[in-house]
């Protein structure tokens, strides 16, 4: 695979003769025991979907004890350059070392660019120092928690419930409880649902209640059809 032979911020300056920059950024995770990884991303509307020769490098991870870098194609990226649609809820990896505080840094800014990690959604902005906890000798995201480690994270969506085909679809209701009952019979129980939940209950037939964060819904399930004449 080809790797980037410059860095990023070498070239910032022709890139932002040639098209408009939407973002860039140097970011640098530190450990409370000083160590420390940096990762460079950039977004503009003249790369191509994916990735762009000249403006990718692959992580290298040889003695690295803390590592922040792009997830993308079952690889990991310490400098990834792309366009709005690629840079759109891409997947950001950290590596933790023995420590559990850590500090985000920020240099050579340019544009607009937002990063999640841990569910804390942070804009970059050049100079910010933000203290993060994270758990210790640990890959993050942990399986299931990959929308809370994103780059260029996208609004959640509106909260909203709905029944369909058998189908219940629950969004925006992240962290909330959710139990589906037939009667007496628990069906499913959620303690804290994702940013997007979706059930099949096409197994079940006749009302069911469903109980969100303490208000209860009543849908039916496969409900009898009655021929028109």
């Amino acid at each position: 695979m080809k790797k980037i032979f410059i860095s990023l911020l070498m070239v910032a300056a022709s890139l932002n003769a040639m098209a408009a920059m939407t973002g860039m950024a140097k970011l640098t995770l530190t450990s409370s025991d000083n160590k420390s990884c940096d990762m460079i991303i950039a977004e503009s509307e003249d790369f191509s979907d994916g990735l762009n020769p000249g403006y990718y490098a692959e992580l290298n991870e040889e003695g690295k004890d803390v590592q922040l870098y792009v997830s993308y194609g079952g690889k990991k990226y310490q400098q990834f350059a792309s366009n709005a649609a690629t840079m759109a809820d891409l997947q950001l990896g950290i590596k933790t070392n023995a420590s559990t505080a850590y500090t985000l840094t920020a240099s050579n800014v340019t544009g607009s660019l937002k990063i999640r990690i841990n569910g804390v959604e942070y804009t970059i902005t050049e100079g910010m120092s933000e203290a993060i906890v994270l758990p210790a000798s640990s890959v993050l995201p942990a399986a299931g928690d990959e929308d809370k480690y994103r780059i260029q994270p996208s609004a959640p969506a509106a909260p909203s419930i709905c029944f369909n085909y058998n189908v219940l679809e629950i969004n925006g209701h992240e962290g909330e409880a959710l139990i589906v009952k037939k009667g007496a019979e628990e069906i499913a129980n959620v303690p804290a649902l994702p940013a997007a939940y979706s059930l099949d209950l096409s197994a079940q037939s006749g009302r069911l209640v469903v109980t969100l964060n303490g208000q209860d819904y009543q849908i039916d399930a496969n409900p009898a059809v009655t021929p028109a004449n």
